[in-house]
């Protein structure tokens, strides 16, 4: 597969930002709402606006990133996915066959996102921040990153490497979701902290053609 192109890997944080402003806006409010274009998913982040946090456990293996790809296909804000995987790069043809606009989409490696990426947190460039497996990430970094989302009506995604558990909670999150494919078949989802807690299966059909 093709290797992502060099605007999108590029380490400057100032880079992307620069890349990010010259992005148009969304049209309105509207269009920074969250939606997926499958109905049993939508409903469990209809709830969901700008300021917000939501927790994904996702362990290695499973697929469950698929699941949050989702939500940033239909006309997206400028965002982007800090990601910190040992090894492994972003594959442009990849994310482009599961439907995502790499126009609006942007990346960068961090372990560390607060501390390395501080200005990014200090601006409203990208409406949607998704924070990717980081490997520290203290419970102050979790009140900082919450508090300017809520500042600039950003929404974040924070993704664990883990599943979470119902016994250790989050009070700085809005919805705290497990995602995985348990078979072939389908996915499940299991919300822990929300709206409406409990599972959700959604076919795996459902998902691929929601990619086309």
């Amino acid at each position: 597969m093709a290797s992502i192109p060099a605007r999108f890997a590029d380490s400057s944080l100032s880079g992307q930002l620069v890349s990010a402003r010259l992005l148009n806006p969304p049209a309105s409010r509207e269009d920074q709402l969250l939606r997926s274009g499958i109905e049993s998913l939508d409903r469990y982040f209809a709830a969901i606006k700008p300021g917000d946090l939501i927790e994904w456990g996702i362990p290695p293996g499973l697929n469950g990133r698929l699941i949050p790809l989702q939500f940033l296909k239909h006309g997206i804000p400028a965002s982007i996915w800090i990601y910190h995987h040992h090894g492994l790069g972003v594959f442009a043809s990849s994310w482009i066959s599961h439907g995502i606009d790499l126009q609006r989409l942007f990346f960068i490696r961090s372990a560390k996102p607060v501390k390395e990426l501080r200005p990014l947190f200090l601006e409203d460039t990208f409406k949607r921040i998704i924070i990717d497996s980081p490997k520290n990430f203290s419970n102050g970094d979790l009140a900082f990153v919450s508090q300017q989302a809520r500042k600039y009506q950003q929404i974040v995604f924070l993704i664990r490497h883990y599943f979470l558990s119902q016994k250790q909670g989050n009070p700085h999150a809005s919805l705290r979701i497990n995602t995985w494919q348990n078979d072939n078949d389908e996915f499940s989802l299991q919300v822990i902290k929300g709206p409406a807690t409990g599972k959700l299966h959604i076919p795996l059909g459902e998902i691929y053609a929601n990619d086309e």
